[in-house]
């Protein structure tokens, strides 16, 4: 077994030792054409306790059964892009790498799942094990993009959910060829977890052997069972801060990790396997956090990587919540904080107002891949509508919005002297990164007040300071830059794409569907308006992967930083009736 410091290693020069060695021993695999052969029998009695189990997870929804009927009708839709692919050719890269792991995960197997379950047609179910027969024809064990770790942990759940949903409408001709295919792919697995990547990866990986190991018979399920499930509780306390936020610091990720947890709890219950109280107390303190990291209709706060349309909803958290740990998703109320992950802010639900604010690590030392440029920026909601927005995440090719969404200047912060805030490369790359001073904040009688500050990667002696008010109806962001004197500073204020933005002389009118607001900079040298500009990127709202749409940005810019204050006031300007 790797001891921890190998499994968790911190520097980058045993990261990429890992990694030379993940590779060289693929690379020998491969010339072998290595085929783990396993043969395990499913359990009935602990298969129908499962099937149970999972039926209870999903309830009819008109949008699974679009999507099942897309599917059947051989139109593939993933992130946000759809392609009519009447045979599916398996060992062929569709679209982009992401499109193509998306295809190989096998989500839709839930959605013909759920389609027979709620119509009862087994035509659904059948098309389901006719795709999976294909993709046990179509792939060579240990090679191409479906068996990739990754994807493998993804499809070998998908498939043994699907088998439990539908049931008998799978002949046992095609069950049995399905389950076998499974088995052997679990243990495929077993060998390549992705120790090298760690993270959600490796809590992927975790998460099929224990499923897995509840579904199969055996010795090889057993150790998948025992192996998986010590693992990943490991993994539950190294990723799940003790205030409940995941370590990568994404609401999107958190949400993922979440639903993870929640599945094998309940599935574990469910076999009458033994779940460790702290587990189950940790996950509950999931639960409370993703109150904070998402709002009340489902729509995550945009913080790192995260988009909306991945992650299981909020709706169907909640309702496992409750039924695995006691309790659902909250919504908060008054000051908000999750001081170990780094975000704090206000929710006043009687008037609407939602703020969340980053003043904490990028994420995990050795795994910033999901990692933006972001420190004290933050999202404001005003009348229940978005008004300052993240801008999200589009996708993970390497191209040119990939770049921008990480950068400061996507976010609602800082430009220092037109130096990022940390060493950002790569698709998943982070190097040097910013020394986080921590934050305050307070409420009394009726005025909130945080206070944060960080050093930016390229100067130790150079702190960026930002204080947020709200009195009233007014929100007042304040900004020094102390060190870095005669730099030139820039800030950014991401407008949501619903506002319109009305050029006032010293001002800009902001109108939302119900509110006027008016937005005011001081202290600035000049105030412009951006969107939509391609060379470089600047003014573009992702809230889905595949989706970029422009959205109007404040640039505010010091041409010289002398030390002084900067910033800009956010105040009502009247009601629009109705």
């Amino acid at each position: 077994m790797l001891s921890r410091g190998l499994l968790y290693a911190r520097t980058a020069r045993n990261l990429r030792w890992q990694q030379w060695v993940y590779r060289a021993v693929r690379r020998v695999q491969a010339r072998r054409g290595i085929r783990f052969q396993i043969a395990i029998d499913a359990v009935p009695a602990r298969t129908a306790g499962l099937a149970e189990a999972v039926c209870c997870w999903w309830e009819a929804e008109p949008a699974s059964l679009r999507r099942a009927d897309e599917i059947v009708g051989g139109v593939f839709r993933f992130l946000n892009h759809a392609e009519s692919i009447p045979a599916v050719s398996w060992d062929r890269r569709y679209v982009s790498h992401l499109w193509s792991y998306n295809l190989h995960y096998f989500d839709y197997a839930l959605d013909l799942a759920r389609a027979f379950r709620s119509t009862g047609e087994t035509p659904y179910a059948q098309h389901f094990a006719a795709l999976a027969e294909s993709w046990i024809s179509g792939t060579t064990a240990g090679r191409g993009d479906g068996w990739e770790p990754y994807p493998v942990s993804l499809r070998v759940v998908n498939w043994l959910y699907a088998l439990l949903l539908c049931g008998d409408a799978i002949d046992a001709r095609q069950r049995s060829a399905i389950e076998a295919s499974a088995a052997q792919q679990l243990g495929f697995l077993e060998r390549r977890l992705e120790y090298h990547i760690l993270a959600n990866h490796l809590q992927k990986n975790l998460k099929a052997l224990v499923i897995g190991g509840l579904y199969f018979d055996g010795p090889h399920a057993e150790r998948w069972l025992r192996r998986g499930s010590r693992l990943l509780w490991r993994e539950l306390f190294e990723q799940v801060l003790a205030d409940g936020g995941h370590f990568e610091r994404s609401p999107m990720y958190h949400a993922i990790a979440l639903a993870d947890f929640l599945e094998v709890m309940a599935l574990m219950d469910a076999a009458g396997q033994p779940v460790p109280s702290e587990a189950r107390a940790r996950v509950a303190r999931m639960v409370e956090a993703f109150g904070v990291l998402s709002r009340a209709d489902g729509r995550l706060h945009l913080f790192n990587d995260a988009a909306n349309g991945i992650a299981p909803p909020r709706s169907w958290i909640d309702a496992m919540a409750k039924r695995v740990v006691g309790g659902g998703v909250p919504d908060p109320g008054g000051i908000v904080s999750l001081p170990d992950t780094g975000y704090y802010g206000l929710v006043l639900a009687a008037d609407g107002a939602r703020l969340l604010i980053d003043c904490g690590e990028p994420g995990p030392r050795y795994q910033p891949g999901h990692a933006h440029c972001d420190l004290l920026s933050f999202e404001l909601d005003v009348g229940g509508e978005s008004v300052v927005v993240d801008s999200g995440v589009s996708g993970y090719e390497g191209d040119a919005l990939r770049e921008y969404v990480r950068s400061t200047r996507a976010h609602n912060t800082v430009l220092i002297g037109g130096m990022e805030q940390a060493e950002i490369w790569g698709v998943f790359r982070m190097a040097r990164r910013p020394r986080v001073y921590g934050a305050k904040q307070q409420l009394e009688s009726g005025v909130y007040r945080f206070s944060g500050s960080y050093s930016p990667y390229h100067g130790r002696n150079i702190q960026h300071a930002r204080e947020v008010e709200h009195r009233g109806g007014t929100w007042t962001i304040t900004d020094r830059v102390r060190g870095a004197e005669g730099a030139a500073l820039t800030s950014f204020l991401h407008l949501h794409p619903d506002v319109i933005v009305e050029p006032l002389e010293r001002a800009f009118r902001l109108r939302t569907r119900s509110r006027t607001l008016l937005l005011e900079p001081f202290g600035v040298d000049a105030a412009a308006i951006s969107a939509g500009v391609k060379d470089p990127p600047q003014g573009w709202y992702c809230p889905e992967f595949g989706v970029a749409v422009p959205n109007q940005v404040l640039v505010m810019h010091v041409s010289r930083n002398s030390g002084r204050e900067f910033g800009f006031v956010i105040r009502e300007a009247g009601t629009i009736s109705q």
